[in-house]
């Protein structure tokens, strides 16, 4: 099933998710965004399989040099050259360690991915993500993920309809009745798009948060 994410941005959003760009230029409204190549790489994979990895400041065949329209929620076409980097609510970078924390979303629990990505021009207002999710013992689709799905997430300055925006969200699978059993497990992350001929990868080793404080509060619609 695909999922397409359209709400209105809210301030808790993570760094690098609040990002507009045109004309050949992009600047972020929050400097937590800016991290170094240790922090989070991708993995670029050319149409004839050629992998190399880059940071969010590495250089790669294709970067965009001149912006045909503008994007947001962060979508950096203007960037040097192709990356996809993942946030935790709050701004951390998603990387190996990392606690992954549980959110309520519109009635529903949710572990949030909030990417910040570009170096090319899809020219559309969304791109499609493919988001998978493994936890060991929780083998819940046919494939055997906890969770996996594609998402098409929306980059555009206009927010037409209601909707998430500005978060890949990974709804907890119908298999799982109480999400306290969660907390504390170790997951792997892998989220991929394609740009233009390559696609980039973001992977982390992280461990999911879902303590009985957060989840005492409920989870229910506005």
């Amino acid at each position: 099933m695909r999922h397409i994410v359209l709400i209105p941005w809210v301030a808790v959003a993570a760094a690098g998710c609040n990002y507009e760009s045109g004309g050949g230029t992009a600047h972020a409204t929050d400097s937590a965004a800016v991290m170094n190549d240790a922090e989070a790489t991708i993995g670029a994979t050319t149409g004839d399989g050629t992998s190399t990895t880059l940071g969010a400041t590495g250089s790669a065949t294709g970067a965009t040099t001149e912006v045909a329209v503008s994007y947001c929620h962060g979508f950096q076409a203007a960037a040097e050259a192709p990356f996809l980097s993942l946030y935790i609510v709050g701004g951390e970078v998603l990387t190996d360690g990392a606690a992954w924390p549980i959110e309520c979303s519109e009635g529903r629990w949710m572990f949030g991915l909030y990417p910040s990505l570009g170096g090319w021009d899809p020219h559309a207002d969304q791109v499609r993500f493919t988001v998978e999710v493994d936890v060991e013992g929780y083998e819940l689709d046919s494939a055997g993920h906890f969770y996996s799905d594609e998402v098409d997430y929306h980059i555009g300055c206009d927010n037409p309809w209601a909707g998430l925006i500005g978060v890949a969200p990974v709804y907890l699978p119908e298999g799982v009745g109480d999400p306290g059993q969660l907390d504390g497990k170790p997951a792997k992350v892998l989220v991929t798009v394609l740009a233009g001929d390559m696609e980039l990868r973001a992977e982390a080793s992280v461990t999911l948060s879902a303590p009985p404080d957060v989840l005492l509060q409920g989870c229910t619609s506005p």
